[in-house]
């Protein structure tokens, strides 16, 4: 098995697809710091971030890129990110579980995981509530700054 990456631990650099089949690694986003939204169309919590993501897409643009990496397998992932109509980052190993969910030890959704602009992993968090990801963003990126 995969070696799990922690708090502290250098990224993989998997590749995953986008909607439309074009394959993309996580260190084709490195510069920048790197939030990994693990999401399932089923998540309820999950669905409910979407506004907020959308709204740190766009207004962290220049320091922060949001990646949503789905759980579901690709007919479902394909129609909840038309449904939900993600315009950020969207992307799939289309392994459900055994992919990047394990790499990254995700036990739950929605997880997220903050990621430095040099490609190390600074925090995690489980869980969403109205806006927790700026929270998790602001306080995890101060630490790191330290």
């Amino acid at each position: 098995p995969s070696q799990v990456v922690n708090v502290g631990d250098m990224i993989p650099d998997i590749e995953l697809k986008d909607t439309l089949g074009n394959t993309h690694c996580l260190q084709e986003l490195k510069g920048k710091y790197l939030l990994l939204d693990f999401w399932s169309s089923g998540c309820f919590p999950c669905i409910q971030s979407f506004p907020e993501l959308k709204k740190i897409s766009e207004e962290m643009m220049d320091s922060l890129e949001a990646v949503s990496i789905s759980l579901d397998g690709e007919k479902y992932w394909k129609e909840a990110s038309a449904k939900h109509n993600i315009t950020w980052h969207n992307w799939n190993d289309l392994l459900k579980d055994t992919g990047i969910f394990a790499r990254f030890d995700a036990q739950a959704v929605p997880q997220y995981f903050l990621v430095s602009p040099d490609g190390k992993l600074i925090g995690k968090q489980t869980g969403y509530r109205k806006g927790s990801l700026f929270e998790f963003i602001e306080e995890t990126i101060a630490e790191h700054r330290q």
